[in-house]
């Protein structure tokens, strides 16, 4: 869910190098999985700048905040762990839009999985989903149909709603240093009525792949909530 915490005030500036430096002055909010307030970094960049930005390797900073077009009609925040992986995205979609639908780093994250798995972004192409490693993570083609197929529903929202948050939360199992999530759990708000589907919750799905009905099951039980929301 979107954060509640008290936000903390650091100034980012971008580094000479391909990682991304920060010092005192712009806004950031602690999630789960980020650290504490005082431990949270944020990285301001553009859009177009950020897949140049930041590295795709294995592990980024650790409990760092990205955050792009902050001021905009759209803004994205990607947070990583405590190892450095992509934990946590999010984005509020002003505007229908596409990322470029794939690139080097999906291709190279995707091979980290092994055989079955893809490199996919946690907030679709489809919504402005960044396609560089804070946002890409290892999925198996039943994640990653399941991801594009929410895409798909936040822009049907969003045809009808200017404001749309789509959250993404990667898990990965306990005392697992690998890059491979466990799982993701979605949270997905129109103006002010929310729906979030947790990780005990029956649209909260496994990284895995999973039978086509079983697929189907969890892609309609999402439409019908995203129908409940009158989008």
């Amino acid at each position: 869910m979107r954060d509640r915490q008290p936000k903390v005030r650091v100034l980012a500036v971008l580094a000479a190098t391909a990682s991304l430096a920060v010092m005192a002055g712009a806004g950031s909010s602690a999630h789960a999985d980020t650290g504490s307030p005082d431990q949270a970094q944020a990285a301001q960049v553009s859009v177009t700048e950020a897949a140049a930005e930041i590295p795709c390797a294995k592990y980024l900073q650790k409990k760092h905040t990205y955050r792009m077009d902050p001021a905009g009609p759209s803004w994205h925040t990607y947070r990583t762990d405590k190892l450095g992986r992509p934990a946590h995205a999010d984005i509020r979609v002003g505007a229908v839009d596409r990322d470029p639908k794939s690139g080097m780093c999906e291709t190279i994250v995707g091979e980290w999985g092994g055989p079955g798995h893809l490199g996919a972004r946690m907030i679709p192409a489809g919504v402005r989903g960044a396609g560089h490693r804070a946002n890409v993570v290892p999925v198996t083609h039943s994640a990653d149909r399941i991801l594009k197929s929410v895409g798909s529903k936040t822009q049907q929202c969003n045809a009808e709603y200017k404001i749309v948050t789509l959250g993404v939360t990667a898990h990965y199992k306990k005392n697992d240093n690998g890059v491979v999530p466990s799982g993701f759990s979605l949270l997905l708000e129109v103006k002010n009525r929310a729906i979030e589907f947790g990780r005990n919750s029956f649209l909260a799905f496994d990284n895995k792949d999973y039978t086509k009905a079983d697929e189907r099951k969890l892609l309609d039980s999402f439409a019908d909530q995203v129908k409940a929301m009158s989008c």
